[in-house]
């Protein structure tokens, strides 16, 4: 009976080490490093701590500029043991068989070992990145043997953003002044008795009347219609005259 009972105690340390093995795997899972990325920089308070504000702030898709494959990311931190020295940012893609891919990697130098982390990033095209595609971000370190470990992990989706839309070219037709109105300006025209600048020779270009000289009185004779108008004067005379002599 005693070897039963001494093998219950031994079935029952074991398990109970088992219990603590998994709780204690347990909470260093639930304490592992998390990422968060903003469009801008994440309120932090004195300590490096991501605040409630910051928190909020935070995105799942980051927009690119406006017509272009670039994409500014504010990157927040928490690091589960980080020690002293550089760090690795990397981005992995996912296959559409599901194989997953490094997509970019990027090292971060002098990093003091601290709890938080941030940084802004910017994500380009040309550095195999593509829009409406979603990543997994994750930081990692080497130890002095050369091991990767990883410090915290996080996802990402980049977003694609038109460019923007240029204002309407006005057409030909536009801008141009109003063409004057031709009759407005033939009745304006007639009133002026024609072009202004005439030389006045003619009747109808808007020259003044011809003005009598001065110091003669009298009657003026126009010298245009004076000539006909004399000679039958003169006509009318001697026809008067032969009458009276043949009387």
């Amino acid at each position: 009976m005693s070897s039963l009972h001494a093998s219950r105690r031994a079935l029952a340390s074991l398990a109970g080490a088992l219990a603590l093995g998994f709780t204690l795997s347990a909470s260093s899972i639930a304490l592992a490093g998390e990422i968060k990325v903003g469009t801008a920089a994440l309120n932090v308070d004195a300590d490096g701590k991501l605040t409630d504000a910051g928190r909020q702030a935070a995105k799942d898709t980051i927009p690119s500029q406006p017509g272009e494959e670039v994409w500014i990311v504010h990157l927040w931190a928490k690091l589960d043991k980080g020690a002293p020295g550089g760090l690795n940012i990397e981005f992995h893609g996912q296959l559409p068989d599901g194989t997953g891919y490094l997509a970019y990697s990027t090292a971060e130098e002098g990093y003091d070992g601290g709890k938080y982390l941030s940084l802004e990033l910017e994500l380009e095209g040309s550095k195999g990145f593509n829009k409406n595609k979603t990543y997994t971000v994750e930081i990692t370190q080497q130890d002095d043997k050369g091991r990767d470990f990883k410090l915290a992990s996080g996802k990402l989706k980049l977003g694609w953003t038109p460019p923007a839309k240029e204002p309407d070219e006005p057409s030909g037709e536009e801008g141009k002044e109003p063409a004057a109105d031709s009759s407005a300006q033939d009745a304006l025209d007639s009133i002026s008795g024609g072009d202004a600048g005439g030389d006045g020779d003619s009747a109808g270009e808007g020259g003044p009347p011809p003005v009598a000289p001065a110091g003669k009185k009298g009657c003026a004779v126009d010298p245009a219609a004076g000539g006909s108008l004399g000679i039958l004067v003169l006509l009318a005379l001697g026809a008067s005259g032969t009458i009276r002599r043949r009387r």
